[in-house]
């Protein structure tokens, strides 16, 4: 008697506090159950089936009411969430069909288009495009654009105002200039100028000075044009003995180098750290005498014996040996030696 008043109380609870659609919704769930157990008595036992209607109306409900749903027992959750998705499935059967874009472009395609633009800086995405409906090619001028702009992230295309390209541009009348520190046991300190032709790496001319002043790199430049005397192009860097001498007066065109530009005059730099790492590191220079002898030998060994990596051959030329027997000299008190083939 008590466990019946309590349901009871249960029940008017549910019905006051509870929304009038979910107690509409139970009803209607606990009738269709119902139902369904009836037609249970005439299996003799056997496992409770499910028409289509039970399962639509079942489904039906749950998602009519989530609190309904509490109170179904002859199915699980999971049962009733797979019958709704037939439903749907069966309601709805037409596919999605994917949206076809444009064909990707071929490998083939791709590396003309980079071959065009590396070989044709100056043109753009329209004028390849134009240039590929000639070879019978259609691509899209934007597709075009973004195929470059891809080459560029992958670092397959260089800017068109690279100073690398400028530099091979012009290999033929272009020099560079700069100096270079060279300190004493005794504290003593020297500028060593030089000046390089970039074509073939080679020094061409070279002084050393206490006195790094303008006067000093005039009287230098005024050799260098009378040595080479047709026109040309000087770099360098913008130290106040540089910037301020007028380069036409000796039909040179005067080049500065700029903030970050490190390409601009990185032979030059790269030539004062050999004669750094391959002479200078290496001796205790007591004197300015010393100092102009070591410069001098390795200068002759740069310019004529040692092979430069960055051109593949000696800057003043190569003769090979084919004949006699191998011997070597020692240069720099043999710091370095040069290998070479003698008859004798």
């Amino acid at each position: 008697m008590f466990n019946f008043l309590v349901s009871l109380l249960k029940s008017l609870f549910s019905v006051i506090f509870k929304r009038r659609k979910d107690f509409i919704v139970t009803l209607l769930l606990l009738k269709k159950e119902n139902e369904i157990m009836k037609r249970h008595l005439n299996l003799n036992g056997k496992r409770i089936t499910s028409n289509n209607s039970d399962r639509f109306c079942l489904s039906l409900i749950a998602a009519l009411s989530k609190r309904a749903i509490n109170h179904l027992t002859i199915v699980k959750p999971e049962t009733l969430l797979e019958w709704q998705r037939r439903i749907i499935r069966k309601r709805w059967t037409f596919f999605m069909q994917k949206k076809r874009g444009r064909k990707p472009i071929s490998a083939a395609n791709r590396q003309l288009i980079l071959e065009m633009k590396t070989d044709n800086p100056l043109w753009g995405s329209r004028r390849i495009a134009d240039e590929l409906k000639k070879l019978n090619i259609e691509i899209h001028h934007t597709t075009v654009n973004k195929i470059i702009q891809t080459f560029r992230r992958e670092g397959k295309i260089q800017p068109n105002g690279s100073w690398r390209k400028f530099l091979k541009s012009h290999w033929s009348s272009l020099y560079s200039m700069d100096f270079m520190t060279i300190d004493t046991l005794f504290g003593k300190r020297f500028y060593l100028l030089m000046i390089l032709e970039l074509k073939s790496r080679r020094i061409i001319r070279y002084d050393l000075t206490e006195n790094p002043c303008r006067e000093f790199v005039k009287q230098r430049i005024e050799l260098f044009s009378e040595d080479f005397q047709a026109k040309k192009t000087l770099i360098y860097d913008n130290a106040p003995q540089f910037t301020s001498i007028d380069y036409s007066w000796y039909d040179i065109k005067g080049v500065n180098t700029c903030a970050a530009a490190p390409n601009m005059n990185s032979y030059t730099e790269r030539v004062i750290g050999s004669i750094r790492r391959e002479a200078l590191d290496h001796f205790l220079l007591l004197s300015e005498k010393q100092v102009r002898k070591v410069i001098k030998e390795y200068v002759d060994y740069y310019n004529h014996l040692r092979p430069h990596q960055g051109i593949n051959k000696i800057p003043a030329g190569m003769i090979n040996q084919t004949s006699g027997n191998i011997k070597k000299e020692g240069i720099l008190g043999g710091l370095h030696h040069h290998y070479y083939r003698s008859s004798a």
